[in-house]
């Protein structure tokens, strides 16, 4: 009861904030509208499952999140080369969905979307492909290469 109240208290300072404003009246909506809404999301698991992620999975995460921020670095790299200096061919690229869970394709579009020059566009699911669009589509085979690889070595680990 203790989450759901800070919970509560969180969304109520983000609507506060929002709003510009500090009313008695605003901050009562605002407290209103964040119980019902942490009463609506908190989690329901099942029995004997817990929504603590467990130290392997912390642990499986570092890989992924220093994954992320290289793509991320050489991605405003490549956005930088592309509006200054119009280097790069801008297409789309389909990569392999391979065994993916619904999950792993979750994690792949946050991911992929948090570089400035991918945002994941598709899931083909008749065709079992990701669609991605770059802002340089030159070399797809190794767009794809690098998708696969990051799977491999760091975001199975953490989604299966």
């Amino acid at each position: 009861m203790t989450r759901i109240a800070v919970q509560a208290l969180l969304l109520m300072g983000v609507y506060l904030l929002v709003l510009t404003s500090a009313k008695p009246a605003d901050a009562a909506m605002g407290l209103a509208l964040g119980l019902v809404l942490a009463l609506a999301l908190r989690p329901r698991l099942p029995a004997g499952r817990s929504a603590t992620p467990s130290l392997a999975g912390l642990i499986a995460l570092v890989p992924v999140l220093a994954l992320t921020a290289v793509d991320m670095v050489r991605g405003s790299w490549g956005t930088v080369r592309f509006c200054l200096w119009g280097t790069g061919e801008p297409g789309f690229v389909e990569v392999p969905r391979g065994d993916r869970s619904r999950y792993a394709v979750a994690l792949w579009g946050v991911l992929t979307g948090e570089a400035p020059d991918e945002v994941p566009v598709d899931v083909d699911e008749e065709r079992d492909v990701l669609i991605v669009h770059l802002v340089d589509a030159s070399d797809p085979d190794a767009v794809r290469e690098r998708h696969r690889r990051a799977y491999e070595r760091a975001q199975r680990r953490v989604v299966g």
